[in-house]
């Protein structure tokens, strides 16, 4: 990244690439999460728990591809 490039951003290019693999990352564990919830859920709801389950890891991996 260029001398200008960096003074248009207003923010150290490795703080930003630190700031955004923790969002990544938080994505990820995130999508995790619901993604084992929705293999693991159990009872008479389990039908409705999983699919909503599964629609957040969706929504969670989406965010993380985003950020990728």
């Amino acid at each position: 990244m260029g001398t200008r490039a960096r003074e248009i951003l207003g923010i150290d290019p490795a703080q930003l690439i630190e700031e955004l693999n923790k969002a990544f990352a938080d994505e990820w564990l995130a999508y995790y999460q619901y993604w084992v919830g929705a293999r693991v859920v159990t009872g008479p709801m389990r039908g409705a728990v999983e699919a909503e389950l599964n629609q957040h890891a969706a929504d969670e991996l989406r965010h993380a591809e985003i950020l990728a």
